[in-house]
This record gives structure tokens, C-alpha cells and sequence, in this order.
């Protein structure tokens, strides 16, 4: 008798087991990891204090995850309205022809899609702003036109472009390409990195 109830008891433990596991492997499938941006503060947000703009030289890290590069920039929280959130960047500094560079983690071979925010800074003598980007050894030229544009509409357009990468880490750069007009540039925010599926 105790022998029966002892095999009648591993008998209902091990179909509790495969009962449990099963309603596991049924009702919890593993989650779709969600790749969301690859950068850090891609809108400018933890940054330098001020009510208008401050002016950063090249090899300044005073914008969280990013570093100057080039020349000057001016990070600007209130003298003209930022296209997400407060804080936006004109890649022309007071003066200077700047830019900005993040590195970040990335699969060789993968493709990514940059995504940001572009504008002109509408003051200045030169009404069309251009910026370049670049990453793992690709770039394209982007022009924002400022004509009819103010500093509570600058016009900002959302822009997107591709790289492929060719290491585990790469370097994004945003880049003045102007050659007049040093105080009034390109305008940037707003920027992510995704994998392309």
C-alpha cells in the first residue's frame, strides 16, 4: 500500500511539472526585445544652463553623450524655438563652423537609420544652411532653405539617412558645411539611431 501511494505521488508530481511547464511555454513566450534609440540625450536636453544660447568649443562635453567637434557650436534653449523639448543646436557658433559626434554600439554588416530634426538659424546674411552627416565612412549633404522662416517657426523638417556599419562601435556626425554666415547655421534636435530590419 505505501509503495502504491508512493508511486501514485511521483505520478502527480511529475504531471504537476509537465502541467507547469507547459502552461510556461504556452502562455509566456519569449519577449521581442523593442531596439529603441541607440544615443544618448538625441534631443539636447541635459546640457549647459542658460536662457538664450552659450557657445561650446570643439572638444567641449558639456551636452550630455556628445562631444564638439570641428569648431564652435552655440546650444540654444531659448532664443529660438527647439524642435523637441527646450534645447536645439546651431552647428554655426559666435563664431565658428562646428559640429557634433556621438559613438555608440553597433553589428558590423547592420544597417541603421539616422532620424532627426533639421532647420536653419533664420538670421544671418546666407539664407540657405548646410550640414553634413556622416558615419562608418558614408555621408550625405543636407540644405535647409530659412527664407520666410522666424525664431518661433523655424521650419524644422524631419530628415532620415541610412548607414551600414562596419565595426562594433561607430561615430555620428553632425557638420556645418558653410563657408559664410559663421554666426548663423544649420539647426539640429531631435536625433535617433535605429536598426533597420
Amino acid at each position: 500500500m505505501k509503495a502504491r501511494f508512493a508511486g501514485l505521488t511521483v505520478l502527480l508530481a511529475l504531471v504537476s511539472a509537465i502541467v507547469i511547464v507547459g502552461g510556461k511555454s504556452a502562455h509566456s513566450a519569449p519577449a521581442i526585445e523593442k531596439k529603441g534609440n541607440l544615443l544618448v540625450n538625441g534631443s539636447f536636453e541635459e546640457g549647459p544652463d542658460t536662457d538664450k544660447f552659450v557657445s561650446l568649443n570643439e572638444g567641449s562635453k558639456d551636452i550630455k553623450g556628445w562631444i564638439v567637434t570641428r569648431g564652435q557650436i552655440d546650444y540654444v534653449t531659448g532664443y529660438w524655438k527647439a524642435a523637441d523639448g527646450k534645447a536645439a543646436l546651431d552647428l554655426n557658433g559666435s563664431p565658428g563652423f562646428g559640429g557634433v559626434k556621438q559613438t555608440f554600439a553597433t553589428r558590423k554588416g547592420q544597417r541603421y537609420r539616422v532620424t532627426f530634426s533639421f532647420a536653419g538659424n533664420p538670421e544671418g546674411t546666407n539664407p540657405n544652411k548646410k550640414m553634413g552627416v556622416s558615419a562608418a565612412g558614408q555621408k550625405e549633404e543636407f540644405t535647409a532653405n530659412t527664407n520666410g522662416k522666424t525664431k518661433e517657426d523655424l521650419g524644422w523638417e524631419t530628415k532620415k539617412w541610412e548607414f551600414k556599419a562596419d565595426d562594433k562601435e561607430t561615430t555620428l556626425e553632425f557638420y556645418s558645411l558653410m563657408t559664410d554666415d559663421e554666426n548663423c547655421g544649420p539647426a539640429l534636435d531631435n536625433v535617433s539611431v535605429m536598426e533597420i530590419d
